[in-house]
């Protein structure tokens, strides 16, 4: 049904000097249907349903791997998302938070499960190779390993920390030993990456003998074809720390 509605209009006609006012009805028609109720309920600036937490973090790992992509920005996320970059920001945070979540997630669901009969060393070798395995299957992620970020490796180092005390090492022997092994191994696979990206030819290296010889690291850095093997100076470097845990070990027992 339509409705037909009158509206009054008053019209001033003028002829000489003299004015005379007339009124008139115009009709209108409208295009609702009188039976049908307004739905007032909606309004335009409302805010669009939250994109849930894990289908975010899901979207953004993947988007952040993407080759040739580039780094990973609230609008291309939203994008991806089929969202605003307001919902997206109402849910996450600043990219700053974003980047520790998925860091937090990421390196949770890949924490490693130590074989309890491994002593210390084997636990140390077992993780170290876990962990440069897991910076490498997401080496874009990874890059956003600061300090500030540090945190995110928490429960990805619990395992270690605990066969360390297992092995009757000190508390606070265990904790330094964690710490440092952290450190060199995130530093090391992050500079594998980097060389396996930028080779350069050594024998073009202009310099006196040192010099040559300090900057013979891209062998160093080698790998096996499907990046398994890890290269020879992450393997001399994790054999080192162990090495000297291992002497810091006998000299507190032979103090005591």
């Amino acid at each position: 049904m339509f409705s037909l509605s009158k509206k009054q209009h008053v019209v001033r006609l003028c002829v000489g000097k003299h004015c005379f006012f007339k009124t008139s009805s115009i009709t209108m028609q409208t295009c609702r249907d009188v039976t049908e109720p307004i739905d007032r309920s909606y309004k335009a600036d409302m805010p669009r349903p939250l994109v849930d937490t894990e289908t975010i973090i899901t979207v953004a790992l993947e988007a952040m791997e993407e080759p040739s992509a580039g780094p990973l920005t609230a609008r291309r996320l939203a994008t991806r998302l089929k969202c605003s970059t307001r919902t997206l920001y109402q849910q996450m945070g600043k990219q700053e938070q974003l980047i520790s979540a998925l860091l937090n997630h990421y390196f949770v669901q890949k924490t490693p499960q130590l074989d309890p009969g491994l002593d210390w060393k084997g636990a140390i070798g077992t993780w170290s190779e876990e962990f440069r395995l897991a910076i490498l299957a997401r080496p874009n992620l990874s890059r956003h390993l600061s300090t500030e970020n540090r945190p995110a490796l928490i429960e990805f180092t619990r395992p270690l920390l605990a066969a360390l005390i297992a092995a009757q090492l000190s508390e606070s022997v265990a904790v330094e030993v964690c710490r440092s092994l952290v450190h060199v191994i995130v530093s090391l696979t992050l500079g594998e990456l980097e060389t396996q990206s930028h080779r350069y030819d050594e024998t073009a290296i202009v310099g006196d003998h040192l010099t040559r010889l300090l900057s013979i690291d891209a062998n160093a850095y080698e790998r096996s074809p499907d990046g398994k093997t890890p290269p020879p100076v992450f393997l001399q470097s994790i054999q080192w720390l162990i090495g000297g845990i291992e002497l810091q070990q006998q000299i507190q027992v032979a103090r005591t």
